[in-house]
């Protein structure tokens, strides 16, 4: 980090400046982590927060053996999960910061109209996936937590229905290919590194994956 006073740095400048510090490259984010970021603020998570899950995000990485990563979005799930920590974490039965039930209403009725808009235009083999999703925003308030927490939880769901659908889509040689291209990215599970870090490196992957063949992801993009 800089020597600038906390005063002298916004939200936005603050953790572009701690990843890019722990990552050892580059100068600016990207114009989807600037978008990550400020969802991350309209959200309510604390700056110290998200910092912590970046380091957590990239420990975990580095554990797996997989390549530092170019993009901020890459540790948004272990920002996710420091964020439930903390919250979890609170003393007593505290109640949830002011207008955090209207941000998460918000969310997944962007999650839903996602969902139907990419649901009507997917391929049929995809579609049972899109169902799936769709119920499982749905039935967010059967979630334990914040409503943020079951907000977060039922886009996880959604995302990965979508996901297990995509896979399911592919014929057994693309199916194979992917899981030897996972691996490769992910590496090999070290003798230090858990079993836990290592499935959630190749989930990242996968995800990844997917997303880049044009499915469609709520979790960490909204």
């Amino acid at each position: 980090m800089s020597e600038l006073p906390s005063s002298a740095l916004d939200y936005g400048a603050v953790v572009a400046e701690y990843f890019l510090a722990l990552r050892g490259v580059g100068l600016l984010l990207s114009p989807l982590d600037e978008e990550l970021v400020a969802e991350w603020e309209r959200r309510g998570i604390p700056v110290a927060i998200v910092c912590r899950g970046i380091r957590a995000g990239l420990e975990q990485l580095a554990s797996a053996g997989a390549r530092r990563p170019r993009s901020l979005r890459a540790v948004r799930l272990a920002v996710d999960d420091a964020w439930r920590a903390y919250r979890s974490g609170r003393v007593g039965e505290a109640p949830a910061p002011p207008g955090e039930a209207e941000v998460a209403g918000r969310r997944l009725r962007e999650a839903r109209s996602r969902i139907e808009e990419a649901g009507r235009a997917c391929a049929d083999e995809l579609r049972a996936g899109y169902r799936a999703a769709w119920r499982a925003i749905a039935a967010e308030a059967a979630f334990p937590g914040s409503p943020l927490e079951r907000a977060e939880a039922a886009l996880a769901a959604a995302d990965a229905h979508l996901v297990r659908a995509w896979v399911s889509s592919l014929g057994r040689e693309a199916r194979a290919a992917l899981g030897r291209r996972i691996h490769l990215l992910a590496g090999a599970r070290s003798a230090w590194t858990s079993r836990r870090a290592h499935r959630a490196a190749l989930r990242a992957h996968l995800v990844d994956a997917a997303r880049a063949a044009g499915l469609t992801s709520l979790r960490g993009s909204m």
